[in-house]
């Protein structure tokens, strides 16, 4: 298995992987349309294909940038039939070194998964510390008021950080 860039014909098989995680609600739910239209924004994981196939897609990831020094993790999701193996830890260190080359100062994710987050080095802070993320996104999300999704952080390019983040137990925000 390998990780690339996300190509045009990725787009059907990132959109079902996608739809099927925001059926169970863990997902905001992205249309074909808008996958295939940022798909220069996804990462994904495949299993090579032979000379007769495709790349069998087994997870994906969007690392959507909000500026030169803050990208937000979304869509991270790996085929439910696969999961437990490590893939998404994958995805998400694919993504982190892919920010890293692009010289993005910090990385954050709104997840129903801290825990996976703080495992790879994450520190939880406060949604309120991310005003873009609240204008972009959760300020038009009709479960805003009632949302239980926890603020992820991570610096993972130090020398372009201009101020601290601080994380919910007021420590500063750890460098991957």
């Amino acid at each position: 298995m390998r990780g690339r860039r996300a190509r045009p014909e990725d787009a059907v098989a990132v959109h079902r992987l996608i739809a099927h995680y925001a059926a169970e609600g863990l997902l905001l739910p992205r249309t074909e349309v808008e996958i295939y239209a940022h798909i220069g924004r996804f990462l994904v994981l495949v299993e090579p294909a032979s000379a007769a196939s495709t790349d069998r897609l087994l997870g994906c990831v969007a690392l959507e940038p909000y500026g030169p020094d803050l990208a937000e993790i979304r869509s991270l999701a790996v085929d439910p039939q696969i999961c437990g193996r490590g893939l998404g830890a994958r995805l998400l260190r694919f993504a982190l070194a892919v920010a890293r080359r692009r010289k993005v100062a910090r990385v954050f994710a709104v997840t129903h998964a801290p825990k996976f987050f703080n495992r790879q080095g994450f520190q939880t802070l406060s949604r309120q510390a991310l005003p873009e993320k609240l204008d972009r996104d959760c300020r038009t999300c009709p479960k805003s008021p009632t949302c239980k999704l926890v603020a992820v952080i991570a610096t993972v390019c130090p020398e372009r950080v201009m101020l601290p983040v601080v994380a919910a137990a007021g420590n500063p925000v750890p460098t991957l």
